[in-house]
């Protein structure tokens, strides 16, 4: 097996995007997060093609290079190890862009996305103890629950309890992290708010300890699974220490800042925030839970569409302080559950686009994107073909992403943990024979009906023109030549890409006259922003892409002039813009015109040369 070269990769990332392009860099757990000076600048396509790259999008300021968990790690450090690009934070690369809103949520998410991996482990281990301590299993094994050791069910509890045990400390550290804070003092705050000394918060619930009375009214407990307390503290806490640092004496900053941040912050939690909060959130979690608890699914079903909206507009990270919320409070997460259905979805419908499409390039990534999209990551399958076919294939993802909620709603189906998705999910739901199960059987169903649905409204049956108008091994179909020049096969173009026919059949023109005119009938489906290529659909499903010169996305536009607007009809024949020859030349760019039959690489052998058009022979 071929070692992967992260090296060369970044290498590639950055001659496409161009070095002096990058003002910083920054990635999460799948995505390498790019602040260009100019987005339009860079060839998507190009990006695409380098090895381990699942899909490209740009989103709240940020070029978004989509490498998938572990590869996305290798390549940052790749690039940081030649280039050495500001290390911007996120939210800091984003700040013009995104919205107050969109900031909040972000920052929030980056403070508990840390913590998802213990949480996730956590939660394995739970649903292994449910399996292996099952009393099922147990006769099965001719024992009981007395039967088992003290010391391994010591052991398992500390496998499955820590965690959950000292949430507060992971947040507060990661929150003092994400703000500039020191973690160290953070974590220490953590641990203080379920201090042995404070009676448990659960035992209290329980009904098994009673609260410390301080000054007779406010009531002193730990706070166990109290996330928005621990939160809260942690932002308070890193927000003081920065101030301090600023103006506390170097002699002193040492000692004397964690102290007063320590102080303040535990004081503030213990008799403040904590009362407060701590009520606050216990009754957010029955509202929530009695939202998912819905009659006839509805909860289910209204989370289930709205999840993937949340997708794409970047607003989804909000439901992982719910979720941790409800795991800590109940051990169960219900809302992750039907919000999995969208993964499913996703995928079916993507695939299904895949297989039916006769664009190559559409068809190999969108395998790839429903192939990443079953391992968990589901930008490229949305972003990169779901969206882009049409409403209707949004609709159809959204309403079987719905279904698949309701009835796992209706069913009483909940995860014990999170961050797990697709293939992956059953994972979440072993420590019941009953409930994986069933989760596994609804998610195939809801893979099963998007599939369905994506084949039967969205996709077009295939009224190819090239087969319905054949004679013989020739069709009448002709496609002329967009602008004055002598014709030549693409095979003879500057370019690998076009010239290998990577992108399909086509042919090429080497222009001696700047007016370009629509080579077919049809409707404008795609212009670039850098106007250098034009994207034409037939009526009958006949695909061209019309690319303007060789390399000269970098031109920015500049020697394109166009008179057609997307979803326009066009005649053949009909001028649809001009192209600048003399500037072309004079920024030393091939002005070769190119037309590209994107949906031919199954259905045509080669092209048959005429004066001023070319016609598609059929063949395999």
């Amino acid at each position: 097996m071929t070692k992967t070269n992260y090296q060369e990769i970044a290498e590639k990332l950055v001659a496409v995007v161009g070095e002096d392009n990058i003002v910083s860099a920054t990635h999460c757990a799948t995505r390498l997060r790019l602040q260009v000076k100019d987005r339009k600048a860079i060839d998507d396509s190009q990006v695409e093609q380098v090895e381990e790259v699942k899909g490209v999008f740009y989103n709240a300021g940020q070029y978004q290079i989509i490498l998938g968990t572990g590869i996305v790690n290798k390549v940052y450090a790749a690039l940081q190890k030649t280039y050495a690009f500001n290390e911007v934070s996120k939210d800091q690369m984003a700040k013009d862009e995104a919205s107050p809103l969109q900031r909040a949520v972000r920052n929030i998410a980056d403070i508990f996305v840390p913590i998802i991996p213990i949480l996730g482990a956590t939660g394995l281990f739970l649903g292994l103890k449910g399996v292996l301590f099952n009393e099922t299993v147990l006769r099965a094994m001719g024992l009981t629950p007395n039967s088992i050791p003290e010391w391994l069910s010591a052991s398992v509890t500390v496998l499955t309890d820590t965690a959950f045990g000292f949430l507060t400390a992971f947040i507060c550290w990661s929150a003092f992290k994400k703000l500039g804070g020191l973690p160290i003092i953070g974590f220490l705050i953590g641990l203080m708010l379920v201090s042995p000394a404070l009676p448990n918060a659960y035992a209290v619930a329980g009904g098994t300890a009673k609260p410390i009375m301080a000054f007779g009214i406010i009531p002193l407990v730990g706070y166990q699974g109290s996330i928005l307390t621990a939160l809260i503290t942690g932002m308070i806490g890193a927000t003081l220490e920065k101030k301090l640092r600023k103006i506390m004496p170097n002699a002193m900053d040492l000692i004397f800042t964690p102290f007063v941040v320590i102080l303040v912050s535990v004081f503030v939690a213990l008799f403040v925030l904590g009362p407060i909060v701590h009520a606050f959130e216990g009754q957010a979690i029955k509202v929530i839970e009695m939202f998912l608890h819905l009659p006839l699914g509805l909860g289910g079903l209204i989370i289930g569409f709205l999840y993937p909206i949340a997708v794409m507009t970047g607003m989804h990270h909000m439901f992982i302080m719910i979720e941790t919320s409800l795991i800590a409070t109940t051990g169960f997460n219900p809302l992750i559950t039907v919000c999995a259905m969208y993964g499913f979805a996703n995928a079916a419908v993507c695939l299904a686009i895949a297989l039916r499409t006769r664009n190559a390039s559409v068809k190999t990534a969108g395998i790839s994107a429903t192939v990443t999209q079953l391992l968990g990551v589901s930008e490229p399958a949305l972003f990169g073909v779901v969206m882009r076919t049409g409403m209707k294939a949004i609709l159809v993802m959204l309403g079987s992403s719905a279904v698949g909620g309701m009835v796992l709603s209706l069913l009483g189906i909940q995860a014990n943990s999170y961050g797990l998705a697709v293939l992956l999910s059953p994972l979440m739901y072993i420590y019941e024979p009953y409930q994986v199960i069933t989760y596994v059987l609804v998610g195939i169903g809801t893979f099963i009906l998007a599939f369905a649905l994506t084949n039967f409204f969205v996709i077009k049956k295939e009224t190819n023109a090239i087969s319905a108008k054949a004679q013989g091994k020739k069709t009448t179909d002709k496609v002329y030549s967009p602008i004055e020049g002598e014709i030549i096969p693409i095979s003879e173009v500057n370019d690998q890409v076009f010239a290998s026919k990577m992108m399909g059949e086509g042919f090429a023109v080497l222009p001696s006259n700047g007016t370009i005119k629509a080579p077919i009938s049809g409707v404008v489906k795609m212009i670039a922003p850098t106007k250098h290529a034009i994207g034409i659909v037939t009526d009958d499903g006949l695909e061209l892409l019309l690319h303007l010169g060789i390399d000269t996305v970098e031109l920015n536009g500049e020697p394109f002039s166009l008179k057609i607007k997307e979803g326009q009809s066009l005649q053949q024949g009909q001028v649809i813009g001009t192209i600048d020859l003399d500037l072309i030349e004079a920024k030393g760019k091939d002005a070769t015109v190119m037309v590209i039959i994107t949906d031919s690489k199954e259905a045509i052998s080669g092209l048959e040369y005429n004066q001023d058009y070319v016609s598609p022979i059929l063949g395999s």
